[in-house]
């Protein structure tokens, strides 16, 4: 079957639903794409958009989410991992996919 993986940030308790980004859940199924879960993780980290050539238009997300802890953990987390929280606290978390979804669609044209 395989373990599941979403993408958490711990300060603003948000998470980006995977299948809610037309990717897979599994780790690998979320990278190597323009539409994937590590692009758009790594538009919501970018401190300094919109300042120079082959940056990403401007949108109130790109780079919400810089300086904050984030988290990927899968659903078979274990206690022992480093920085594993607890799957029922996570789930209290605002899924922030559909707003993810607009700025991957800005960026995929």
């Amino acid at each position: 079957m395989g373990q599941y993986h979403k993408v958490y940030n711990l300060d603003k308790r948000e998470f980006i639903h995977p299948h809610r980004i037309d990717n897979g859940l599994k780790l690998l199924e979320q990278v190597g794409h323009m539409k994937s879960t590590s692009t758009a993780l790594f538009l919501l980290l970018a401190n300094s958009n919109g300042r120079g050539g082959g940056d990403a238009p401007k949108h109130e997300l790109i780079g919400s989410w810089a300086g904050d802890r984030v988290l990927i953990q899968g659903d078979y987390a274990h206690e022992s991992d480093h920085g594993y929280v607890d799957p029922e606290e996570l789930e209290a978390f605002t899924d922030i996919s559909g707003d993810v979804n607009e700025i991957l669609a800005l960026v995929d044209d």
